[in-house]
């Protein structure tokens, strides 16, 4: 993993937070998003699949 990902992981970290347990929820949260946008196009860079992602998050939120 890139030294600039780290350190920016870790900026996010309080104390006592696991990197590891990060990297691990992090990894469950996109093994279910990809469950559930599967059926959309499947020519999806992962670019592409982030980029949707975080429109319809954001869209969730300003709809709250």
């Amino acid at each position: 993993m890139e030294q600039e990902l780290l350190d920016e992981l870790d900026s996010t970290l309080s104390y006592g937070d696991s990197r590891s347990g990060w990297v691990r929820d992090a990894i469950k949260l996109k093994l279910e998003v990809l469950e559930e946008i599967e059926d959309l196009d499947r020519e999806m860079t992962d670019e592409e699949r982030r980029e949707f992602v975080v429109e319809a998050v954001q869209v969730a939120v300003d709809g709250e």
